[in-house]
């Protein structure tokens, strides 16, 4: 066991390693093997205040970090209790990395063995994930610029707890760890042992497939950030062409980009909308994101929160909307621009008005009338586009213009002036 940690961290023998140390089994031998590999520790504790028990173990930790000069850093958290392992686990990652940070360090170890690798991947296949939530944990990743490493992956329980009673190494049982309550200690309890009873090669066939996984991963991740580029959008017809194990990987990615759910059903769902779904629309992928689809592209964006937009116009006045768009008018064009038009209008029909667009809006053509939703079509506007676009109307809800695309032509409008503006 020794040998094998000291090659796993052997890339960071000369940078300080930050430690979770819990006061269990695992943590503490990990933590005297790595103080005899003469690794530089800073040793970090999480006091969760579900035990009586803590604080004697958190006084045993820092008294041991005392005599052994090794820095020691004690948190208390408080967490709800619902969803309380996911919402520990979270919060623990951001202390670590800020403990990190604070040591000028990117090398954050933890002591997960061979029996959580398998408990994690069974909890997976159970719930449903991408292919590297179905490999479970890696043994080395970087990460939000940090390195986080797990030396006992290749280990078991069995193991660790030989190797401490071998060298006398004192540790505390975690009575929580007993309840049946937590999902992850019934596949603890139950769900493993059975599956060694049956196989006892079952670890090993585990870390067989970690690693399968985890190759097959990084190879498809490899050829997911290729064809990406490092944007947020692809074309759909060269999307089309690739594998689905990759079509779904690219998925995954942008999922992940926005820390979003990624199971195979969601997935699933966005390639179907991906291949069924009209030239323009979105797919919500909740955290207000959506993936939108504009004709032969498909884009991660921000939440398009329409802007309404509904104000009357003084035509002897400069006018702000609520867009920051500036409207004025003038009786004379001093520019020939596609921000100054000529605006055909009957002054009867007053007053003008300003507004985004609506069901039903349709536009004057010297052949006839077209719905605006059409005209958008034919001229492959997106829907953002559309729903910034800026109408122009009379009383009377006759399309007069649309900022920067299009000006009314009804040789019925008697009335002429120039109008200026500046789309917000």
């Amino acid at each position: 066991m020794r040998s094998s940690i000291n090659k796993i961290m052997n890339p960071y023998l000369d940078k300080k390693i930050i430690l979770s140390v819990s006061g269990g089994v695992d943590s503490l031998v990990l933590f005297h093997i790595l103080k005899e590999l003469e690794f530089e520790l800073v040793v970090v504790h999480f006091n969760h205040q579900k035990r009586a028990s803590s604080i004697k173990e958190a006084l045993y930790l820092e008294q041991l970090m005392k005599q052994e000069n090794i820095v020691y850093e004690y948190f208390v958290l408080d967490i709800p209790l619902k969803n309380f392992q996911n919402e520990a686990h979270l919060l623990r990652k951001k202390i670590l990395m800020e403990t990190a940070q604070k040591y000028h360090t990117d090398v954050i170890v933890t002591a997960h063995h061979l029996n959580d690798l398998a408990e994690s991947i069974l909890m997976k296949l159970s719930r449903g994930s991408n292919l590297l939530g179905y490999a479970g944990i890696r043994k080395d990743y970087y990460k939000y610029k940090m390195h986080f490493v797990k030396p006992l992956l290749d280990t078991t329980k069995e193991e660790i707890l030989r190797y401490a009673k071998e060298q006398n190494i004192t540790y505390f049982e975690d009575e929580s760890n007993q309840e049946d309550s937590y999902t992850r200690n019934r596949y603890r309890h139950h769900i493993v042992p059975t599956l060694i009873e049956e196989n006892n090669a079952f670890l090993d066939k585990i870390k067989q497939y970690n690693i399968t996984l985890t190759e097959s991963f990084d190879f498809i991740r490899k050829q997911t950030i290729k064809f990406l580029n490092g944007k947020k959008s692809f074309l759909i017809p060269d999307f089309n062409l690739l594998d689905i194990a990759l079509k779904r990987d690219i998925i995954a990615y942008l999922l992940e980009l926005q820390t979003l759910d990624q199971s195979f059903e969601k997935i699933s769902s966005i390639l179907a909308f991906i291949d069924s779904s009209g030239p323009n629309a979105t797919y919500d992928i909740g955290n207000n994101y959506v993936l939108q689809k504009t004709y032969h592209k498909l884009s991660l964006e921000l939440t398009n929160i329409k802007s309404e937009v509904y104000q009357f116009l003084d035509l002897k006045s400069y006018n702000v909307l609520s867009d920051n768009t500036s409207i004025s008018f003038t009786e004379e064009i001093t520019e020939n621009t596609n921000y100054e038009i000529k605006l055909c209008y009957n002054i009867i029909m007053l007053p003008l008005l300003a507004r985004t667009r609506r069901d039903g809006d349709a536009l004057y053509f010297s052949f006839g009338h077209k719905k605006l939703k059409d005209y958008y079509i034919d001229k492959k506007i997106p829907i953002k586009l559309r729903d910034s676009d800026i109408i122009i109307t009379d009383s009377s809800n006759q399309v007069l213009a649309v900022l920067g695309r299009y000006y009314n032509q009804n040789p019925e409008n008697k009335d002429t002036i120039y109008m200026k503006f500046n789309k917000g």
